[in-house]
């Protein structure tokens, strides 16, 4: 049963990308939070965001037990990942590998929950804001490739949608993970400048293991 709801998001949703630069343009969903330095694209979801070009990490932290509570929700913070003190701010949260604190470009990803006018039985215009945005965002661009999936997160079985930018002149791969809610988002955003499968999954795994509060 839910092998069959996956492959019927995930087919809408590819065809709503087949005619991405046909979108027409929508209004987004509702959001207060705004973004920190980080090199990626811009969430659709919100109204305001200031993107940078690199990230000094500074302080780091983990928590004891892996879960990070937040007044949203919570979630398991991978082993070898620790948040950015630094970059990270009241509504949104930072993590970098524990081996990449040095560096001026650090695989990231960030954690905020955003809100919005839908429910969730109307996760499909949510979605379609969301796409309508992107193409506005890369029309024009050269060297992105955008791919899109529709799913369910593992542990709560969440309506999950995943949007994927390659960009093939940086080398850069940008996900971005919208988990809907009751007229609310939480939005986990990977940036990828190493290209490892492990910052991936280290995503992932974020996402697959996200609870709403209550």
């Amino acid at each position: 049963m839910i092998l069959k709801r996956t492959a019927s998001l995930a087919c809408t949703l590819l065809v709503l990308l087949y005619v991405f630069t046909g979108c027409a343009a929508e209004e987004a969903p509702d959001s207060d939070s705004g973004s920190p330095a980080q090199s990626a694209q811009q969430d659709p979801a919100q109204d305001s965001s200031d993107e940078g070009e690199g990230t000094d990490a500074g302080s780091t932290s983990a928590p004891e037990d892996g879960i990070c509570q937040q007044a949203f929700g919570s979630y398991a913070v991978p082993e070898g990942w620790v948040k950015s003190d630094e970059y990270s701010t009241e509504d949104k949260y930072f993590y970098i590998p524990e081996d990449q604190t040095d560096e001026t470009y650090p695989d990231n990803i960030s954690v905020e929950c955003g809100t919005n006018r839908y429910a969730p039985e109307e996760h499909v215009q949510f979605r379609n804001a969301i796409v309508s945005q992107l193409s506005t965002q890369l029309q024009g661009r050269e060297g992105l490739m955008l791919t899109g999936d529709g799913t369910y997160t593992q542990q709560e079985e969440y309506i999950l949608y995943i949007f994927t930018i390659e960009d093939e002149t940086a080398g850069v791969t940008t996900q971005q993970f919208y988990i809907v809610g009751d007229k609310r988002y939480c939005m986990v955003h990977l940036t990828n400048f190493t290209g490892s499968e492990e910052a991936h999954t280290a995503a992932r795994q974020m996402v697959d293991s996200f609870v709403w509060a209550e």
